[in-house]
């Protein structure tokens, strides 16, 4: 399948769930600063687990079914194929922070080495703020979690 292909596959299926849990809106002011609170240091962490290649701190916030998802083997096999793909993370910033239903969703416009268009996902349960689902997109890579 190609690139283009899985990454439409993954909007579909990221619109397919939204529309299925009710509506999505963007948050702003109060709502949004307060969600990037505590979200804020989950990214970051995840990101400092990405770079310095430490599975227990990457995953250290994800929900049951990600755990499951993302093993210390897949995490690695990810870990290679995009830093292969991407280089290494050099910074991020958000773009976007909306709800729908159950979860927060932030959304970032990343750079890497070889590659400064990324959008990554995160997804976070509204109920214990744990992470529950993780989206890579670009021109050149499109991974979600889940797919």
């Amino acid at each position: 399948m190609s690139k283009m292909a899985k990454y439409l596959l993954t909007v579909f299926v990221l619109v397919a769930l939204l529309g299925l849990t009710g509506c999505e809106w963007t948050l702003s002011g109060a709502k949004k600063d307060a969600v990037l609170a505590w979200s804020e240091a989950a990214v970051d962490n995840l990101l400092a687990g990405w770079t310095t290649n430490d599975y227990a701190a990457f995953s250290r916030d994800f929900d049951a079914d990600m755990q499951a998802e993302i093993t210390a083997a897949k995490f690695a096999d990810l870990k290679q194929d995009l830093d292969n793909q991407l280089g290494n993370y050099i910074s991020r910033r958000v773009d976007r922070v909306t709800q729908a239903d159950e979860f927060y969703v932030v959304t970032y416009a990343a750079k890497f080495e070889q590659e400064e268009a990324l959008k990554i996902t995160v997804a976070f349960h509204r109920s214990d703020q744990s992470i529950s689902f993780l989206a890579f997109n670009s021109e050149k890579v499109s991974w979600s979690t889940f797919q």
